[in-house]
């Protein structure tokens, strides 16, 4: 008997843990499109649980090295820890929507350009930024470069999964490659 009430105490327990892990998540969707003349332009779509889906739209010059991942116009599927989630919530959380503006954006042809789709506190926008100045609220910035650099170390996983991102209907197109050298 007493081993029953340890083993129900234990289970009671582990499920009121994993419900309290449930109720963290400060957001019901979020997704993030990012781009910068030169290197890349991918989308992240963050889910309640631990998997993260991501599109490379392109990354680079790949077409001369095929080895290199992630690959252009290709989706993948990823993990993130515990730890990475829980700052990841955290910077979310710092999100005011409300007081920002839909677009900061400066008039220039390059450099990085990045949008949030967020649905949070019941209020569902889109946040668009091109700008190198000061008014753009830190905690995007902020939330902006976590994501990227996050993105950067994460192991991906190649798949055939379709996936949709409200942040990127605005992805701009890879430069064109640099032109070939003659040689004599």
């Amino acid at each position: 008997m007493k081993i029953q009430i340890v083993l129900i105490s234990l289970l009671l327990l582990f499920i009121s843990c994993s419900k309290k892990e449930e109720s963290n998540v400060t957001f019901k969707y979020f997704d993030f499109t990012f781009s910068n003349t030169f290197e890349t332009s991918f989308s992240v779509k963050f889910t309640p649980n631990d998997s993260v889906y991501i599109r490379e739209h392109w990354s680079g010059y790949d077409a001369f090295d095929s080895t290199k991942i992630p690959k252009s116009k290709t989706n993948y599927i990823a993990l993130i820890s515990k730890k990475d989630k829980a700052k990841l919530l955290d910077l979310i959380s710092k999100t005011q929507l409300k007081k920002y503006n839909e677009s900061y954006q400066e008039d220039y042809s390059d450099g990085r350009y990045y949008t949030f789709y967020i649905d949070k506190d019941s209020i569902k926008k889109s946040i668009a930024i091109h700008s190198h100045k000061d008014d753009v609220p830190k905690d995007l910035d902020s939330l902006a470069k976590w994501i990227y650099t996050w993105k950067k170390k994460v192991r991906l996983i190649e798949t055939n999964k379709k996936l949709t991102f409200f942040s990127s209907k605005s992805v701009l197109p890879p430069p064109p490659p640099p032109p070939l050298l003659k040689t004599k």
